[in-house]
Order: C-alpha cells, then sequence, then structure tokens
C-alpha cells in the first residue's frame, strides 16, 4: 500500500508538471456529466416518464444547495479537508453511487421512487464536491484566462455527452456512471502550492454587492427554470434527448464566439461591460415563447439555452470575483452556485405545481411575461451596470508569453528544490516515506496536512517527523528548511 501511495504521489507530481491543464478536465467531465442527467438520455427512457425527470431535478438540486452551504460553513475547521484528495475520493463515491441508482430505479425500470430520489440526492450532493475544487482552480487564474477555459472545458463537456449519448445502453450507461470519478481524478493530480492554498484558504468580508448579485442569480435561475420546466413537462422523453441536442449545438456556437471575443478584446476591457449585455440578453428566450406557441420544442430549446448559457456565466463571474479578492474561490463558488440551485430547484417546484393547476395559455403567457419583466428589473435597478461594473473591478493580466515564462522558472526552481531534498535525505539516510514527508516539511506543510497528503494518521505523520528530526539531527521545521536552502545554494 505505501509504495502504491509513493507511485500516485510521484504521478500527480509529474502530471501536475507536464500537465498543467489537466484540473480543468475535471470541471469539464464534471459539466459533462450534468448535461447528460439534466437531458436523461441515459436513464430517462419512458414516454411517459416527465415526472422522473421533474423529481430528479427537484432533489439534485437541493442536495446541491445544502452541501454547497454546508461545504462552506466547514471551511474554516475543516478546509485542509475540503482542499485535500480525500475531499474528491468521498465526492467520487457518493457521485458514482447516486447516479448508479438513479440508472436503475428510473426509466423503464419503475424502480423504486424513494431509492431514485436517494440517487438524486447522493449524486446532487457527490458531484458538488467537484464543482467547489474547480472553483478553486478556476479562481487561481485571470478571469481571460478563466473565461477561454470555461468555454473550451463547455466544448469538451458536450463533445462528451455526444460520446455518451451515441454508445450503447450499457457503455453510455457506464460511462456516465464513472464520470464523476474521472472529474475527481482530473482534479485529484493537482499538486497545489503553498502560496496557492494560502489563496484557497483566504476567508475575508464578501463585499456588500455581492449580495445583490446572489439575489440577481436567484431570480434569473427562478424565472428560468419555472418557465422551462412548464415547456418540458408537456413534452415527452424523445423530445427532452431531441431538445439537449439542438441546446448543445446551440453551446457550441456560443462557447466559439465566447473564444473569439476573448481573444480579440483588449487587455484593457472590462470584463463587466460583457457580462451586462449578456444578462439582458438571457431574457429574450423568455420573451420570445408567446411567439413559438406552434413550435414548443423550438420553445423549450431556447429557454433551456439561456439557462445553460447563464450557468456559464455564473461560473465565469465566480472565478473573477476569487482572482480579483485572491481569496474566497470556495466561499464565491459555494454561494453563487447555491443560489443558482436554489432558483432552479424552486422554480421546478413551481413548475410542477403549474402543470398540476393546467393554466390556459393566455395565463400561462401572462406569469411567463411577469417572471421576464422580474428579471429585467433585477438587471436595471437591482444590480445595474454601473455596480456590476464596480463588481467586476479591472485586474492586471499577464499575457500568455508572460505566464508560460514564468510557469517555466516557476519548474525549473521546483526541480532545483527537489532534487536539494533529495541530498538532504540522502546525507540522513531516510527511509522513501520519510523523504516524502521531508519535502512536504520543506514545503512548509503542517503534520495535518501530511497526513491528508498521504492518507495516514496525523499521528503517524508526527512519527515521520520526529524520526527525521532525529536522523538529520535538527530540532526546527526553520533547520531543515536552512539544509535544504544551502544545498539549494549549491
Amino acid at each position: 500500500m505505501t509504495e502504491v501511495r509513493a507511485f500516485w504521489a510521484d504521478l500527480c507530481e509529474r502530471a501536475s508538471v507536464q500537465l498543467p491543464g489537466l484540473p480543468y478536465l475535471g470541471f469539464a467531465f464534471w459539466f459533462a456529466w450534468n448535461l447528460v442527467a439534466f437531458s436523461g438520455s441515459i436513464w430517462l427512457t419512458l414516454e411517459d416518464s416527465g415526472s422522473y425527470i421533474m423529481y430528479f431535478f427537484t432533489a439534485h438540486l437541493l442536495a446541491s444547495v445544502c452541501t454547497l452551504l454546508a461545504i462552506n460553513a466547514a471551511m474554516p475547521r475543516w478546509g485542509d479537508f475540503v482542499l485535500s484528495r480525500r475531499f474528491l475520493l468521498v465526492g467520487a463515491v457518493l457521485g458514482c453511487v447516486g447516479t448508479g441508482l438513479m440508472i436503475a430505479e428510473g426509466g423503464d425500470n419503475r424502480g423504486n421512487l424513494i431509492l431514485f430520489a436517494l440517487g438524486c440526492v447522493l449524486a446532487g450532493a457527490g458531484t458538488s464536491f467537484m464543482l467547489v475544487r474547480s472553483g478553486t482552480v478556476l479562481g487561481l487564474v485571470s478571469p481571460r484566462k478563466s473565461f477561454k477555459s470555461i468555454s473550451l472545458c463547455a466544448l469538451f463537456a458536450i463533445a462528451v455527452y455526444f460520446i455518451v449519448e451515441g454508445y450503447s445502453f450499457f457503455i453510455g450507461s457506464t460511462l456516465f456512471v464513472l464520470l464523476p470519478a474521472l472529474s475527481a481524478l482530473c482534479l485529484a493530480v493537482r499538486i497545489d502550492l503553498p502560496s496557492e492554498r494560502a489563496v484557497m484558504e483566504t476567508r475575508t468580508r464578501l463585499p456588500k454587492r455581492f449580495s445583490s448579485l446572489l439575489l440577481a442569480i436567484f431570480v434569473y435561475s427562478l424565472s428560468q427554470a419555472v418557465t422551462k420546466g412548464y415547456l418540458l413537462a408537456s413534452l415527452p422523453a424523445a423530445d427532452w434527448v431531441l431538445c439537449m441536442s439542438y441546446v448543445m449545438l446551440a453551446l457550441i456556437v456560443l462557447m466559439i464566439a465566447f473564444i473569439g471575443i476573448n481573444l480579440c478584446m483588449p487587455a484593457s476591457t472590462s470584463f463587466g461591460r460583457i457580462f451586462y449585455p449578456l444578462a439582458i440578453a438571457f431574457v429574450l428566450p423568455q420573451l420570445a415563447i408567446p411567439f413559438l406557441s406552434e413550435q414548443p420544442v423550438v420553445a423549450a430549446v431556447g429557454i433551456d439555452f439561456a439557462g445553460y448559457a447563464f450557468d456559464l456565466f455564473v461560473w465565469a463571474m465566480g472565478a473573477y470575483l476569487a482572482f480579483q479578492m485572491k481569496g474566497n474561490s470556495v466561499k464565491v463558488f459555494c454561494f453563487c452556485t447555491a443560489s443558482l440551485s436554489a432558483g432552479l430547484a424552486l422554480g421546478n417546484i413551481a413548475a410542477l405545481v403549474l402543470a398540476l393547476l393546467q393554466p390556459t395559455t393566455m395565463q400561462f403567457y401572462t406569469l411567463n411575461c411577469l417572471l421576464a419583466v422580474a428579471s429585467l428589473v433585477v438587471t436595471v435597478f437591482v444590480f445595474p451596470e454601473s455596480r456590476l461594473r464596480d463588481l467586476l473591478l479591472p485586474v492586471e493580466e499577464d499575457d500568455e508569453g508572460q505566464e508560460a515564462a514564468l510557469h517555466r522558472q516557476e519548474e525549473a526552481k521546483r526541480q532545483v528544490f527537489r532534487e536539494a531534498c533529495r541530498q538532504v535525505a540522502q546525507e540522513g539516510a531516510l527511509s522513501k516515506r520519510e523523504t516524502e514527508v521531508l519535502l512536504m516539511l520543506a514545503k512548509g506543510y503542517t503534520a495535518q496536512q501530511i497526513a491528508d497528503e498521504l492518507i495516514i494518521s496525523v499521528h503517524t505523520a508526527r512519527a515521520h517527523i520526529r524520526n527525521i528530526h532525529s536522523k538529520l539531527e535538527v530540532t526546527s521545521r526553520k533547520e531543515i528548511m536552512d539544509k535544504v536552502e544551502a544545498h539549494t545554494r549549491a
């Protein structure tokens, strides 16, 4: 077991250096899971199963809200665990088990509704772990790079969606179940520097305008969910999947446009100038509903597309704020996504109630118009462009050449540092495990962080530290770092 852990640690270190973009695939696989799950293309196969997907929406989203708020509340005390690989392992297990239950109890199986709801809850909780860890990755890079990364991840997620949907039920469902594990695996290979962990764990007060942003996110998502839920509830399951395919094609065009904007936009341009017009544009598909009464699938595609585009918009703003504040990435992503999920969950519940009441066409159009107006009021009055631009302050960004050069310099320093640690370990005749602990001590890790990283008890970690002190004839971490520094200069 020790050799396996050592091999895994070495593999992660190599992957972190040679494949620095791999953690972004963790976000992409997480998003792909959501695309497959919310389309119902794998687990929903009954023509009369519209209620199942509404149950999934509600249970999954409410579980996500509770999990995100719990993670945020636990950060002050359990921050090391949230940023560890154990956190991702727990999320992967919950996500995979929950997804398996969804497939086993949903669709043509006509299984136990309670077990199906349990699967939705487990999947919602587990996949939320991946989003939180993705937020810590996206919040460490400049807004320009995070905006581009989110767009590229969305394109990759759409490709995964079509791959999963294109295979047979057995292969597609197997891939669907494994998506949370793939997301966790890609995120787990990342090795955070102490300076990066310090930024992740920062918990300063969020600006007062942030509460207005959360209100705007909630109202937008609630408004869209009511309209979309009511429209899709009236469609057979086959039209759900068809609708999702059209939405994916529209998202491909949008992501390519986002990447083009990102490449062509001057470095001095504030992202606040881009986000505000987008916020207005997201309401347009909802206003167009009455004009598409004869084409319900097209109307559903429009509002569903606006919903997914708004989700990406929210995560891009979360990454922007986390980078701008040099911290609070977990807090920002937890609150932003919790507001988004809460609005969607309550909107789906309202859509179910609305479907039971069976309003007339004119009554539905009136309600839809009121919801769209509410979104516009929030945009124009509660969170106007000036307030959004004040919240999303301009930040200094390195160009790609400078960033690549800094990365190469940083990697060269890491190589020298690791070699110095190995020389110190060799002089002290340290064991392989003690050498690993020495490297972490020199990086500034605490005993608890070492225990979490190596998946050992804190008592075992402290025993290794005592052995290292004895063999190197030192009495403190500072003396260890002095020895390493002396070999670094040599």
